[in-house]
């Protein structure tokens, strides 16, 4: 510790230690710690709240309940829940969540969904498509039409038909056939 003084005008006491670091402690409760070698500002809050400032512009707070809220140069931000659910938003306007079991919700700003689970990934379009890719590598293709197509791990394709709305076969296109 180098010097311990008080400020005339901010009303507020500081300690200028040996690297050059500081510590400001101001008279609302607010503690701000500034690390010359790093330049990085570290602010401790009254209700329990720690917001650090690094000199790439990210913006990090810990929050009392917990959780971490992140805002990045882009103004893009991420908050990760006590709970170890987690929420991204870019700037792009793309968002995504994850909650506790690890299943990853990704809402594109053009109307796709993604959903990513322990056992598969499914992009859901707009139109009511979805094509899902299993673990094992399997694939499938739901069309908003009716039709279905299915390809085993290695790509191959297994299955294309269409479906009428009661679920009977109406077109079995790898068979050439309709019914």
């Amino acid at each position: 510790l180098q010097r311990l003084g008080r400020s005339m005008f901010s009303k507020q006491w500081y300690q200028r230690r040996v690297r050059g670091d500081t510590k400001k402690t101001y008279q609302d409760g607010r503690v701000v710690y500034q690390f010359l070698k790093d330049g990085i500002t570290q602010t401790q809050r009254p209700d329990g709240s720690e917001t650090t400032l690094f000199p790439t512009g990210q913006e990090e707070t810990k929050k009392p309940d917990g959780s971490i809220h992140i805002k990045y140069p882009d103004n893009s931000t991420k908050i990760t829940y006590s709970n170890g659910e987690e929420k991204s938003v870019y700037n792009d306007g793309t968002v995504v969540t994850v909650d506790r079991t690890g299943q990853k919700l990704i809402l594109l700003p053009n109307g796709q969904r993604e959903v990513h689970t322990a056992s598969f990934k499914r992009r859901e379009y707009p139109d009511g498509t979805t094509k899902t890719v299993f673990n094992d590598g399997r694939q499938e293709t739901v069309h908003s039409n009716g039709r279905i197509r299915k390809k085993d791990a290695k790509g191959n394709l297994v299955s294309d038909v269409v479906l009428n709305k009661a679920g009977g076969v109406v077109v079995d296109y790898l068979n050439r056939r309709a019914a």
